[in-house]
């Protein structure tokens, strides 16, 4: 009634107004019933054309049809979904607004009520940061509410390697090691770090077959991100890292058969310390911290298991509850391994950062027996020895006996070989000498086959300490040729072979 009235008072001054000029001889005399006829009659006009308006308007804004934009994300790295990935819808007409949603634990998203429109589609997830790559992304039309479905990938191990390391060059390995190095601590790391990588292989040359540590390199760039091309697939590695400053220590990884490896490396200072343990006389330290647990396949705790943190001179023996703890540390990523009796080696990298323990589960697994069981009534290692004795007499080869293996105090089982004819030892990984047999013109330099108490062990690279503790070893056997090596101790590797007797050493004589 308000507006209507006011509506009306402000036609009823239009209409006084036009009287004086032009009178309405066709509206009643009395002037109000006039006018409110007046009123009513243009009231009826506006309603009508308001009416109109407002019918034009609603056909105006009618809502565009809308669709639903379903998808999954998938590593194609790991060949398995990618959850957790942000993925981002955003309109070319207005770049600003973007929408996103999370992939779930199959790596599938939703966006509904997608008006009509073009859009572009990608993601975004910490593996593309660490790896310095970006996702797939997608061009998307919405013209119907009907559903579309998107693929979205991050790139595979081929499409990397060949985006880092370009054409594929004969006789070189083709594979890629790639990740990021970081500093403990969480420092920035304020300089270019290098990354080295190295592995083994047999090559013909003139004096025949030759094994040989070939070594790539990687630079990091401002984000710390690294690649090292020409690693081999499916083959293990040792891996460096290091700056002007601080270092890792020798990181055993092995490459996967698709050719890309993903790791980031940890690198801290190191405060060398003189140690009689060290292979090299020294020992390396810090402030960092490792505890873990060591158990067999079943779960159950493996108590006496010896854990080394290699390249540093630091080892512990673990509890019979299984857990082993080491303190004083270096920072930096480092290669732990663990050996009990009836187990087979582990080797485990850890990062080991001052400001937080470093925690990890060693789990052993049970070496598998390699000879029919047999019943000894004799001394464990009367037979073995007696049997040594009888080979030395026969006068092939050069034998070391227990008196002759505790005169030379080896700290390591390359110091056991050293200075023994046919034998050269040469440095290695971790900081340890590899055992070699001196070759001929037409062999070279190679690594033995080794025999430990009478059984083959795989050894590629000469490293007899990966096989043994040099306190265990009570007599040796040294076949540098291979005309000389006795029947049950020979193979087809083209050198000659290492035997070595374990059990524990009298204690020396006291003067």
């Amino acid at each position: 009634m308000g507006a209507r009235s006011c509506l009306c008072g402000r036609l009823a001054r239009v209409d006084a107004g036009a009287r004086a000029i032009r009178p309405y001889p066709h509206l009643h005399r009395d002037s109000n019933v006039a006018r409110m006829s007046y009123c009513h009659r243009y009231l009826g006009l506006f309603a009508f054309t308001v009416g109109s308006l407002a019918s034009a308007a609603a056909v105006r804004a009618q809502p565009l049809p809308t669709a639903r934009v379903t998808g999954e994300v998938f590593d194609s790295l790991a060949m398995r979904p990618l959850p957790g990935a942000t993925v981002q819808l955003v309109t070319t007409e207005q770049p600003a607004r973007i929408r996103s949603a999370t992939a779930d634990s199959r790596g599938l998203f939703r966006f509904d009520s997608v008006t009509v429109g073009v859009y572009l589609i990608g993601f975004l997830h910490p593996l593309l940061d660490s790896l310095g790559i970006d996702g797939s992304m997608a061009r998307v039309e919405i013209a119907s509410p009907d559903p579309i479905a998107v693929a979205l990938s991050t790139p595979s191990p081929a499409m990397l390697i060949a985006a880092r390391c370009g054409p594929t060059q004969p006789g070189r390995p083709q594979g890629l090691f790639v990740g990021r190095v970081r500093v403990a601590g969480g420092a920035p790391l304020t300089t270019a770090a290098r990354v080295r990588a190295q592995y083994t292989q047999t090559v013909a040359s003139e004096r025949g077959l030759e094994r040989r540590t070939p070594s790539q390199f990687g630079t990091t760039d401002g984000d710390g991100l690294f690649s090292v091309c020409g690693v081999p697939a499916g083959r293990v590695i040792n891996v460096r890292a290091f700056t002007v400053t601080d270092s890792s220590g020798f990181v055993e990884l092995t490459v996967p058969n698709d050719g890309l490896m993903r790791r980031d490396l940890l690198v801290g200072p190191a405060i060398r310390t003189r140690s009689d343990t060290a292979s090299r006389g020294e020992a390396l330290s810090g402030t960092a911290r490792f505890r873990g647990t060591v158990r067999n396949a079943a779960g159950k705790a493996v108590a006496r298991a010896r854990v080394v943190v290699l390249g540093t001179a630091r080892e512990a023996t673990s509890g019979n509850t299984g857990q082993v703890a080491l303190a004083t540390l270096p920072e930096g990523s480092y290669t732990l391994e663990t050996r009990a009796l009836g187990y087979q080696p582990l080797r485990t990298v850890v990062d080991l950062d001052g400001s937080a323990p470093t925690e990890a589960e060693l789990t052993l697994a049970t070496l598998p027996p390699a000879v029919d069981t047999m019943r000894v009534r004799a001394d464990r290692m009367a037979v073995p020895l007696a049997e040594f004795e009888r080979r030395r007499k026969l006068g092939f080869g050069h034998f070391l006996d227990e008196a002759a293996i505790t005169a030379r105090a080896p700290n390591n089982v390359a110091d056991v070989f050293r200075s023994t004819p046919g034998v050269v030892t040469m440095p290695g990984q971790f900081g340890r000498d590899r055992v070699l047999l001196r070759g001929t013109g037409m062999t070279g330099d190679c690594p033995p086959a080794v025999f430990l108490n009478g059984l083959l062990i795989p050894n590629e690279d000469g490293d007899l300490d990966a096989i043994v503790n040099a306190r265990d070893v009570r007599a040796v056997e040294v076949y540098a040729r291979t005309a000389s090596v006795p029947l049950q101790f020979q193979t087809r590797n083209g050198c000659g072979s290492v035997v070595i007797w374990t059990g524990a050493r009298s204690a020396p004589a006291k003067k």
